[in-house]
């Protein structure tokens, strides 16, 4: 890869185009798979579509974690740069005491969420079916991760709260 400098705002600006189109994209196959099937088979197959993505994302972060030496945990895996460093806006929040293994983060912008809210109710409805990735990433990166959306902006709140934690029974986050 040929390297070249560049600045921060095109840099920026570049994540963003890329965000938008891979929206775009999962938006496009989607609603191509919704009119050429019933909605619960498109539903089916897209689930089953990220699905795979989670296991691929997973995997490829695991490759970088054991890379650097470091261990598979729930606090190594940011560094199997899983997101762009810039584009997304997000604020760790801590844990309760009683659950000192897990993470929550408070993600104040997201330019994939920008671009499903473009295009409507039923973008918003089909990014939202994206989404799922969290939880299917953290299921595959292993150790008994449960991921969690205590808000999403799709589904109209202010912001996303993305809780993740070991060994939990419950099962709060229906695909909706």
């Amino acid at each position: 890869m040929d390297k070249e400098m560049v600045s921060g705002d095109l840099a920026l600006e570049n994540v963003l185009i890329m965000a938008e189109r891979i929206a775009f994209l999962h938006y496009s196959f989607v609603k191509t798979l919704e009119d050429e099937f019933s909605e619960e088979e498109a539903k089916r197959l897209t689930l089953k579509a990220i699905d795979e993505y989670g296991r691929l994302t997973a995997n490829s972060a695991t490759e970088k974690i054991e890379a650097q030496g470091l261990d598979l945990t729930l606090a190594n895996y940011r560094y199997g740069k899983d997101l762009p460093s810039v584009g997304w806006k997000a604020v760790p929040i801590e844990m309760p005491e009683d659950k000192p293994d897990g993470k929550i983060s408070k993600i104040v912008s997201c330019p994939l969420a920008v671009a499903w809210q473009k295009l409507g109710e039923d973008g918003r409805r089909i990014g939202r079916l994206y989404c799922w990735i969290d939880q299917m990433k953290y299921k595959a990166y292993g150790k008994g991760y449960r991921c969690f959306h205590d808000k999403n902006v799709l589904d109209g709140d202010d912001c996303c709260i993305v809780r993740v934690e070991q060994g939990v029974a419950e099962d709060r986050d229906k695909v909706r």
